[in-house]
């Protein structure tokens, strides 16, 4: 039986190399692999299941692709590993560990933004401000600290909340923020960092017109009103 779904929505192949190097070294291995994307991927050696990235309209397909995920993930815990990101061999064992102690908590990694990585680690070109040595290697935090390129999530938190709201298809960005914001609504869980569980992520370009389109400009906070007006829980988990 799986302990781990690890999911990854792309529409990059090339950057699926890298969860795949990564999730062969991993020291726990009774996880299954998910990916959604347009194409089945043709380069990947390890088992993974392939779900097609069918959906048209929109900006973009990523919350679509996300819920697609989630519906056909079978472990109790989700892994959102996204491509263009490495992670040590003990990764998925910390995220299982802190899941068996706590059920109902949510824990994000940390980690730079780098040239390459593997197998070596080029020049950093982002620092990401929430990697600390202040407040112990793991600790409870808000729930806008929680990063989804790697971060675990338990799978009942995500069916509690409906899913990804796929009306954010229609711009770019705060889609595991809105997430992991109405499962903050909901109350019943914690989210925390752990220090120790670091992600290693190779920066890349991002869709010419995403500052144009951004939900963080605006839409998003017609979002919001609508989950203060109707509820943080929505259905598309239930369809």
């Amino acid at each position: 039986m799986y302990k781990i779904s690890v999911i990854t929505p792309t529409i990059r192949e090339d950057g699926l190399k890298l969860v795949e190097t990564a999730l062969k070294k991993q020291d726990m291995q009774f996880f299954e692999w998910l990916i959604c994307s347009k194409q089945k991927p043709k380069r990947i050696e390890i088992p993974y299941i392939w779900l097609e990235d069918d959906f048209v309209g929109k900006t973009w397909t990523l919350n679509r692709a996300y819920n697609k995920l989630i519906k056909n993930a079978h472990a109790p815990l989700i892994v959102s590993w996204q491509d263009f990101t490495y992670s040590k061999f003990d990764t998925l064992g910390r995220f299982l560990t802190h899941f068996e102690q706590d059920p109902n908590v949510l824990v994000g990694a940390v980690g730079n933004k780098y040239k390459t990585v593997y197998p070596e680690l080029g020049a950093m070109v982002w620092s990401d401000p929430r990697e600390r040595e202040d407040q112990g290697t793991y600790y409870k935090t808000g729930f806008e600290n929680v990063e989804w390129n790697l971060a675990a999530i338990p799978k009942k938190a995500l069916y509690d909340i409906g899913g990804f709201d796929e009306e954010l298809d229609g711009f770019f960005g705060m889609d595991g923020y809105s997430v992991a914001e109405r499962i903050h609504f909901i109350g019943g869980y914690d989210f925390a960092l752990d220090q120790s569980i670091k992600s290693y992520s190779v920066v890349h370009d991002r869709p010419i017109d995403w500052e144009e389109k951004g939900a963080i400009h605006g839409p998003y906070q017609e979002r919001q009103q609508y989950y203060l007006q109707n509820g943080p829980v929505l259905q598309y988990l239930k369809q």
